[in-house]
């Protein structure tokens, strides 16, 4: 299913288990294993993402080490919020935190997905723990706020009663507390170098030494929002510079190639975007980001369960501080 899909591509991440935590249960991981397995005897060339709340049991880190060791480029996302079990109920918090040296121990790559954000999290004294304990092991941080889904609104209000009283919470790329907005973008003072991401295509361009091939270098994301080396700047700036200019002909190819022909858009230099004047689902928009190198912006298709993601081009909220 995965290599015959027509978003595949040998040399794009893929994550895996997004609807669920592989960690969470006996049967899972065994079916983790069976999976790696596979890949390691396909030979799937693909950097392959991993995310998890839960601890790695001591077998499983074998099983994902020995298949790094056979060639499969895995990265394991560690979502540590700062939240206690109170509102993460049955994650075992002192467990979590160990797995970040284990797996820098090991030499598997550590994303810090810090998410959600809510007010209770979003203290001093939590959010500096939270992140000099990640910022020890992991590569980078990638901070996201929370995503609110419509049916689930009414549950999280009881836990952040603004969300019920602002407009546009279920539209929002993620809503963010005042002031875990303002300590993520302070972060570069705390730890200097150390990278903080709002973008998971630029954590991952980070981790495996490539240049942005998402289109968000020189955007408002890229120069505001994520803090990122100098180093890694200049690798997506001398690649960017290394391409030919966009014609319109190439996005139209590309167009044909998804499925889409004749579809009317604009090609925006000035602004690095190609605006799609029509409802195209997120999966389309995201491989023709990548077909092209450019954002893509497209009419939003609200059946679409990503349809606010950054890659369809919802834009982050910022509630003020309701502790």
């Amino acid at each position: 299913m995965l290599t015959a899909s027509p978003y595949y591509a040998p040399d794009r991440p893929v994550a895996l288990y997004t609807w669920t935590d592989v960690m969470a249960l006996p049967s899972s991981r065994a079916h983790l294993a069976d999976l790696l397995a596979v890949l390691v005897e396909r030979q799937i060339s693909n950097p392959l993402v991993l995310i998890t709340k839960c601890p790695i049991p001591d077998e499983t880190l074998h099983v994902v080490t020995t298949a790094r060791q056979a060639g499969l480029r895995t990265i394991v996302y560690l979502s540590y919020s700062g939240l206690g079990r109170d509102m993460e109920r049955g994650i075992r918090h002192d467990q979590l935190k160990a797995t970040f040296p284990r797996l820098a121990d090991a030499d598997v790559p550590v994303a810090h997905y810090w998410r959600p954000a809510f007010p209770e999290s979003a203290t001093t004294g939590t959010m500096e723990a939270v992140f000099d304990w990640a910022a020890e092991y992991a590569r980078c941080t990638v901070a996201a706020g929370l995503k609110v889904e419509s049916a689930a609104l009414a549950r999280l209000a009881e836990l952040w009663s603004e969300l019920a009283t602002t407009p546009g919470v279920t539209a929002a790329e993620c809503v963010y507390p005042q002031a875990f907005w303002d300590f993520i973008h302070a972060t570069h003072r705390r730890r200097p170098g150390y990278p903080l991401f709002h973008t998971n295509s630029c954590a991952l361009a980070y981790v495996l030494d490539q240049s942005d091939r998402f289109g968000v270098f020189g955007s408002s994301v890229c120069t505001a929002r994520n803090h990122c080396p100098a180093a890694q700047r200049r690798r997506c700036e001398a690649d960017l510079l290394s391409r030919p200019a966009l014609t319109e002909a190439a996005v139209r190819t590309a167009l044909n190639r998804r499925g889409h022909p004749d579809t009317p858009f604009t090609l925006d230099h000035p602004h690095g975007e190609v605006v799609i004047h029509a409802v195209l689902p997120t999966s389309a928009a995201a491989a023709l980001t990548q077909d092209l190198g450019m954002r893509v912006r497209i009419a939003r298709q609200h059946s679409d369960p990503y349809w606010s993601s950054g890659t369809a081009g919802a834009l982050p909220l910022v509630i003020g501080d309701a502790r």
